[in-house]
């Protein structure tokens, strides 16, 4: 079987006999749509994943007919349907334990005057599933759902400082394949927060996400036993560098607390300091 070079972006395709090409096609057409990308034509898609119109094409027609894509009456692009929720729920409802995490991510986010978010790997970016903001922050903060990069963001660093050395390796080995003149950039930044995280307990990201932007991360384990990371980070107006020793411990803190949470609902243990003067 001839494989596209699209095709070679999945790990599975011309190696597993067993790997469905076609299914793998069409789950990429579906994670062409981003908020900014709501609405696509064939050939938006078809730039999207590298794969040919006529594919394109086929695959679209099959999703609609199941019912994950829609046709905009309007345009005539193509839009998710929100069935496609079906998909996403069971997966959120099984990470039920970060509600627990949400009156101290709202405690944190006042203290600091930024934002406080949770967020799940996929593939080299995070992915908020939930996010708590203090009510003066102007600037429409990332809604759940968002997607931020690895490399450049204190979660992403937490992630890859508290992941095991197999799925580290998977995560360098993806990035050299993605983008082989930053690699060793990439590399030497996600080897120096592992550094940081066992060092300092949080991982900082000063300026390299945005040049306005100042965050702490700290990973955390899931109800489901899936890893993640919070981080706590605003304006560099409001999250200063001098600030970040500060809130970094107070992150781990929540962290702990929110680890040690027994199930669904419980609210903090207490006592938690967190937000209290030191």
């Amino acid at each position: 079987m001839e494989t596209s070079v699209s095709d070679r972006s999945n790990p599975g395709a011309g190696k597993d006999r067993a790997f469905v090409n076609g299914l793998a096609r069409g789950l990429r057409v579906l994670a062409s749509f981003s908020p900014e990308h709501n609405r696509m034509s064939l050939g938006d898609l078809a730039k999207a994943t590298g794969l040919p119109k006529s594919t394109i094409a086929r695959l679209v027609h099959t999703l609609v007919e199941t019912g994950y894509i829609y046709v905009c009456p309007d345009s005539g692009r193509y839009s998710l349907h929100p069935k496609v929720l079906t998909l996403g729920y069971p997966v959120m409802a099984s990470m039920d334990k970060r509600l627990v995490a949400l009156p101290m991510m709202q405690e944190l986010a006042d203290y600091s005057r930024g934002t406080v978010s949770l967020g799940i790997r996929d593939g080299l970016s995070m992915i908020l599933i939930e996010r708590s903001r203090d009510r003066t922050v102007r600037a429409l903060p990332l809604d759940i759902g968002s997607r931020i990069p690895m490399e450049t963001t204190s979660m992403g660093h937490a992630y890859f400082a508290a992941a095991g050395p197999v799925e580290q390796d998977s995560i360098l080995e993806q990035f050299k394949t993605h983008d082989p003149s930053r690699f060793k950039e990439v590399e030497r930044t996600l080897r120096g927060a592992e550094k940081e995280y066992a060092d300092k307990g949080y991982c900082t990201a000063v300026g390299i996400w945005e040049d306005d932007v100042n965050a702490v991360g700290v990973a955390v384990t899931l109800s489901n036993d899936v890893l993640a990371a919070f981080n706590c980070g605003g304006p560099s107006s409001r999250i200063t560098e001098d600030s970040l020793p500060d809130l970094g411990a107070r992150l781990a803190d929540l962290a702990q607390h929110f680890q040690t949470a027994d199930w669904v609902g419980q609210l903090p243990p207490r006592p938690y300091r967190g937000v209290q003067p030191t």
